[in-house]
């Protein structure tokens, strides 16, 4: 897998339809139920929605915001592809990387499909039925939410050696203690930086993290360690999806052509039915899921070495500070990926801590019965 080669300049004129886009974004606000949401705020309220009635009405909201919004979006990506932004020689080879994520996408997909459904299940939703709004709620985790206080989330992230961020913005439970890990250091290299702040927010789903930091017991961390794999392999999967659309996005100039490659693209990946008005939204900056998925790849490479050299509590051992220390050094991507032995970027670490961590790759066959609305069924 080819690192990511440095974008070309941008012009002052997308830096000043950058800045209208946030200001807009920051101005544009959602009623719901007699409260006033910033657009930020809104997929946390939903996902805090347990009745499905009340998540399609706030998600409807949502979507009429983000088809207000989508002018200026499209002026964003015409200005990205008049002034070469979205040239993908300057993006790492996307299509390259696409086909070098083919494999882990496919020994992915059967391990996916199956924990969604036994999640959507304990909701009581069929797979074919889910929404993006319902998969929100699903991720939020609610139900271990008790073993995530704020006194016991700030002595582990500290006893992990990480800085408490004040970027965490309202989210409780295991996605504050995930955001406090993730914390970006300083680094040559942002990505990299990315990188090593992933590696640190992997520990929420490691068993050992769990039982030493939190003191959660075995038998309840063993749940709580399956539902944070699957949160991750949704994660990767999506951005795979947002990679394979965002090639399409920039060779099509029909706005109803991009919208149904983006609902199609990112829905059949995450096997929940996505809006189309989020397919210019879905996409910060060019090739945006790349880096995302760049990051998230050298981190795990960057687990399995320091587990390699100092054991399944890494995060505990002083020496393992040296490797991080020296990854967030490397002045290019290239350097740090040669700092772990390697001579590209590997998914396949990251395939392994997933499938140890899920309740069996072929989890959701021939499991226990749970009954949805549209019936008993094995999971």
């Amino acid at each position: 897998m080819t690192a990511r080669t440095p974008a070309r300049r941008r012009s002052p004129e997308l830096d000043d339809l950058d800045r209208a886009i946030a200001n807009a974004e920051a101005r544009t606000i959602v009623v719901w139920r007699g409260t006033h949401l910033a657009l930020a705020e809104v997929p946390e309220q939903l996902a805090r929605i347990s009745v499905r009635e009340g998540r399609e009405l706030l998600y409807g909201s949502y979507v009429e915001a983000l088809e207000a919004l989508n002018p200026l979006y499209a002026r964003r990506l015409s200005a990205w592809l008049e002034g070469g932004e979205a040239t993908e020689a300057d993006h790492g080879d996307p299509a390259v990387f696409v086909e070098d994520l083919a494999r882990l996408d496919l020994e992915a997909e059967t391990p996916y499909y199956a924990a969604l459904r036994r999640y959507l299940a304990l909701i009581g939703i069929e797979q074919g039925d889910a929404s993006e709004a319902d998969l929100w709620h699903v991720l939020r985790g609610s139900s271990w939410a008790h073993w995530f206080g704020e006194r016991e989330v700030e002595r582990a992230v500290t006893a992990a050696r990480r800085e408490l961020t004040d970027s965490v913005r309202g989210m409780d439970g295991w996605r504050a203690a995930e955001a406090h890990l993730a914390g970006i250091p300083a680094a040559a290299d942002l990505t990299v930086g990315v990188a090593i702040g992933r590696a640190y927010a992997s520990l929420v789903g490691a068993p050992e993290w769990l039982a030493d930091a939190l003191r959660v017991d075995v038998e309840g961390a063993g749940h709580f360690v399956d539902f944070a794999a699957f949160v991750r392999l949704w994660r990767i999967r999506r951005h795979v999806a947002l990679l394979t659309y965002e090639r399409r996005l920039y060779e099509a100039d029909d706005p109803a052509l991009q919208r149904a490659y983006y609902a199609g693209i990112v829905g059949h990946q995450t096997g929940v039915a996505v809006a189309e008005a989020g397919y210019l939204a879905s996409v910060p900056h060019p090739y945006a899921s790349a880096d995302d998925l760049r990051a998230t790849i050298l981190g795990a490479m960057l687990v399995e070495e320091l587990e390699r050299h100092h054991g399944l509590h890494w995060w505990q051992e002083t020496a393992s500070r040296k490797l991080v220390d020296q990854l967030a050094g490397a002045p290019t991507m290239a350097d740090a990926i040669a700092e772990l032995g390697y001579d590209a970027l590997d998914w396949r670490p990251v395939l392994r801590q997933i499938r140890t961590r899920l309740v069996g790759e072929m989890s959701g066959y021939g499991g226990p019965n749970i009954t949805t609305r549209a019936g008993t069924r094995k999971v």
